[in-house]
């Protein structure tokens, strides 16, 4: 299993992302408002602390969509970050596309994954057993 994480920094496109992951059956993500350290420097320094803080209230500061979501396969993985490369315009190597990544998932309990894969190994088992009875 893998974890995807995907900084997006034009967060117009976020609930298209989202669609664009459930179609190619991805069970689910969560989304968390973010922002990069980069902007928080410029926040601190070039602004009076209190006014750091107002600018980012306003939405005067540039917040960032961390989505990450729990794969079962790294074929699942592979195609989601080239269909969502696609979708935010081929390339993230581009300024203020954003980034994502990916890292190995060696446990996980709950969730719709979990959940899925339980169900999916009992029906081969009792599949197996059905075998054995009547064979």
């Amino acid at each position: 299993m893998y974890a995807l994480f995907i900084v997006l920094n034009e967060t117009d496109y976020l609930m298209e992302v989202l669609e664009e992951m459930k179609k190619l059956g991805i069970r689910g993500a969560t989304v968390i408002e973010s922002m990069g350290a980069r902007t928080m420097e410029k926040a601190l320094y070039d602004l009076p602390v209190i006014g750091g803080f107002m600018r980012t209230l306003d939405g005067m500061t540039q917040m960032n969509n961390t989505i990450f979501s729990v794969i079962e396969r790294e074929e699942q993985v592979l195609r989601v970050m080239d269909h969502i490369e696609i979708l935010l315009g081929g390339d993230m190597k581009k300024p203020n596309k954003g980034i994502m990544f990916v890292l190995p998932v060696t446990h996980i309990r709950g969730g719709e994954l979990e959940r899925h894969i339980e169900s999916r190994e009992n029906k081969k088992i009792m599949s197996k057993e059905l075998e054995s009875e009547y064979y």
